[in-house]
């Protein structure tokens, strides 16, 4: 889980150390860097889950074209060296606590993009030594790396020197720098395996928009995959990865269709089944079968978010993302899903983009317990991000709700965009 992030000239994000919980809430008006602050959220996690023809043999670069070149460093910013940094401060599942921080240079050319710092620490320093241990640190000389030696803590660090190229991140070339150093293959074993938790923790790292599901594609019957364990982005093989889950786990229909019958109480049964080679999912609605060409946007949109809130896809995930979930959501379904997204144990950590005061307002209790969190996006105030403290507006929120204080235009929310 990550408890703190700081971004330093992604696109229009600047934050300093801000502070999240287990559910995190994002508000504010159009083009005032909800979906950007994601994006630097997932920047590593999309080089580690890369599955694209790799430009420049390289994950980073890549990612870079994909944002675009020019648009990927802040325009706005006065910085001559053109530098983008990140650093995460992240609770792993084993309860060990680090600190990665990622650097990279921009530019108006592709070869002018490279990293120039990539480091991993504990985040805490015993008393008996001088900082944090560091696992490694790489490309503050191009083209170098240092891993620790030491097995135990207060050991010295005898720091083993490697060649590691400063187009891509080390957590995408590990293994291979493993192979070819044999010091590091035999006597980093902890080094190793915290790099190895890093690795499996951004690997189940996912971020949807419900603006980027194609509904032409999912409402089309499906050639079957027998390994549709992931949702694709676009949720094109939202009927695959249903009917992966379907067979690994028995009673996973079942739950899907008490789940769908919160949303809609007549629906008797939901499922995908073969037809002539190919796989549909079927809803069975007062005694007659309908296909996802039959129903209507938001209908398929609410089968996508309960297969990412309800089933365990790749055994869940380290942290979900969801880009304005409540669109095509009637509001009575927003709320549903609100508390869906706040009972859920198929995630460690989950951010939600909304412009949505119904589906904000079911966040109101959590809020005031200090289990969710709440960020207001506003590019006309000082901090561009601001979080929300429940003790500096109790008596404001009283018995109102958080999206009533949206709808009523109130300062300490955001409220309407002028």
């Amino acid at each position: 889980m990550i408890k703190n992030f700081s971004c330093k000239d992604f696109r229009n994000v600047n934050v300093d150390g801000l502070e999240f919980s287990r559910i995190n809430v994002l508000i504010g008006p159009n083009n005032s860097g909800k979906t950007n602050f994601i994006r630097a959220l997932s920047f590593c996690a999309d080089m580690v889950n890369n599955s694209e023809k790799l430009i420049g043999n390289s994950s980073f670069q890549t990612l870079v074209c994909r944002y675009g070149m020019e648009d990927i460093y802040n325009k706005f910013a006065t910085d001559s060296r053109q530098e983008i940094t990140m650093q995460w401060k992240i609770n792993l599942d084993n309860k060990k606590k680090v600190n990665y921080k990622f650097s990279f240079h921009t530019g108006s050319q592709l070869q002018d993009f490279f990293i120039t710092m990539e480091k991993l620490d504990d985040r805490y320093k015993p008393q008996y030594e001088k900082r944090p241990f560091n696992y490694f640190t790489c490309h503050e000389k191009p083209g170098e790396g240092y891993i620790s030696g030491a097995v135990n803590r207060g050991e010295g660090n005898n720091r083993t020197k490697f060649k590691v190229p400063h187009n891509d991140t080390v957590l995408k070339q590990f293994d291979q720098i493993r192979l070819e150093n044999k010091v590091i293959y035999e006597r980093s074993s902890r080094q190793v395996g915290m790099v190895q938790m890093l690795q499996d923790y951004f690997s189940k790292y996912y971020f949807y928009s419900s603006s980027q599901f194609d509904l032409k594609k999912i409402r089309e019957p499906q050639g079957m995959q027998y390994n549709g364990s992931t949702l694709e982005k676009d949720g094109s093989n939202f009927v695959n990865v249903f009917n992966y889950y379907k067979n690994k786990d028995i009673y996973m229909p079942i739950t899907f269709l008490e789940k769908i019958k919160e949303l809609m109480s007549t629906v008797d049964s939901a499922d995908a089944v073969a037809e002539f080679g190919k796989l549909v999912f079927k809803i069975g609605y007062e005694g007659r079968q309908f296909r996802l060409s039959d129903l209507s946007d938001g209908t398929i949109k609410a089968l996508l978010l309960t297969l990412l809130i309800h089933v365990p896809v790749n055994d869940g995930f380290s942290m979900l993302a969801i880009d304005e979930p409540e669109m095509n959501i009637h509001p009575a379904w927003q709320q549903i899903i609100g508390r869906w997204i706040q009972y859920s144990e198929n995630f460690k950590q989950c951010f939600i983009s909304t412009h949505s005061p119904d589906f904000l307002d079911t966040f109101t209790e959590g809020f005031k317990r200090g289990e969710v969190g709440v960020f207001v996006f506003d590019p006309r105030e000082e901090a561009a991000v601001r979080q929300l403290k429940y003790a500096e507006m109790e008596e404001e929120l009283q018995d109102w709700e958080l999206g009533d204080l949206y709808r009523v235009n109130d300062p300490s929310i955001g409220g309407w965009p002028w």
